[in-house]
């Protein structure tokens, strides 16, 4: 299959980097061979220029940057070529002491080619599962793709898409203690009826469905999974055309991020309200406006005003959950208010304070 000028999508290095950080617990950049980061753990240089790129490119290899060897752009670490087939895609680099972020070079590029091979495969002859896996990818990632290679592959699956698509996230606890998982998963979604499906590193599904499977689904993730050996959380896109089923799976790793800060076993985007407005504020002003409303609270107090929104404004049942007495809740809360200049039992006060907490998790 021919390689012309394959390029990395942004969000697919974004993926990459994610997992990445999850195994060597450092910060990880994705770089372009012309010296533009396009996805990084650290959002603030997303969009920047980094110099060690370019010098990976002429060497043909690893390069460090230490406080002798400063490049323009680049921090301390390491940066390391991702090659496939003998072609040089990218650059991958590691945030921190050199010697330390060596130890990591091998296993980093390594999983960095796997992940980006995989993408790459779309027209030859796959195994059932690699289809499935190609034809998610290409989809969500939206990978360069020649006409006619996607109605190829649905029709080696004998699975035909409809006009309009949902995507699902399934985010699987503990997966590292259960080997046998990767198997369970996969019958379990066949049963199910979910042709379209793929692992995604570390530790999460992705699920292509159509839009007259919804409520199907729905109903599976409350009972026909209950045979897999761990916990998981599910986050569910909006229903959307085919060809914007990318945006669909935005909106599910959105509704999936909340439904693993409420604790909740599923969540779906069509419900959010707030949070969708939240999801687009930057991180400076998250920030500034979270430590402007409580930042001069304690932790047990943020607990506190968590609690006590979650029963919605109740004193018994906060006072309750708090293993406290209603007036001693109301003590604190007083308190906080004092603090604050925001009472959390007034309605519009409340709103700022609930805000705040929301931009806080």
């Amino acid at each position: 299959m021919a390689k012309k000028c394959f390029q990395v999508n942004p969000e697919f290095a974004q993926m990459i980097v994610n997992a990445a950080k999850e195994i060597v617990r450092k910060d990880i950049n994705f770089i372009q061979l012309d010296g533009k980061v396009i996805a990084s753990t650290d959002p603030l240089r997303v969009g920047t220029f980094h110099e060690a790129a370019l010098q990976v490119k002429k060497r043909g290899g690893a390069v460090a940057v230490t406080d002798h060897h400063r490049l323009k752009g680049a921090r301390k670490g390491m940066n390391y070529p991702v090659v496939i087939d003998g072609q040089l895609l990218g650059v991958i680099g590691i945030s921190g002491d050199p010697e330390e972020c060596e130890a990591f070079g091998f296993l980093l590029t390594k999983m960095t080619e796997v992940l980006i091979k995989e993408q790459m495969i779309a027209s030859r002859d796959h195994s059932l599962d690699q289809i499935r896996s190609s034809v998610v990818r290409m989809l969500i990632f939206e990978s360069e793709k020649q006409d006619g290679s996607l109605a190829e592959l649905m029709q080696q699956l004998h699975y035909e898409l409809e006009e309009s698509v949902f995507v699902s996230l399934i985010h699987l606890h503990g997966m590292d203690h259960h080997p046998s998982l990767s198997a369970s998963m996969h019958s379990t979604l066949l049963r199910q009826g979910m042709t379209l499906f793929t692992y995604l590193f570390p530790n999460q599904y992705v699920v292509i469905l159509n839009a007259s499977q919804y409520s199907r689904a729905m109903q599976a993730w409350t009972s026909g999974f209950r045979s897999l050996p761990m916990h998981y959380t599910i986050g569910v896109g909006n229903v959307c055309r085919l060809e914007e089923v990318a945006s669909s799976f935005r909106h599910a790793r959105i509704a999936l991020k909340y439904a693993l800060m409420r604790q909740t076993h599923l969540c779906e985007y069509s419900t959010l309200d707030l949070e969708m407005i939240i999801e687009n504020i930057g991180n400076d002003v998250r920030k500034d406006y979270v430590e402007k409303v409580i930042g001069g609270l304690s932790e047990e107090e943020i607990k506190l005003l968590n609690i006590y929104f979650k029963n919605n404004f109740s004193l018994n049942k906060s006072a309750e959950e708090l293993y406290i007495h209603k007036n001693t809740l109301q003590y604190r809360l007083h308190k906080i208010a004092e603090k604050t200049g925001l009472d959390p039992r007034d309605y519009h006060h409340s709103v700022k304070l609930y805000l705040a907490l929301l931009l806080r998790n």
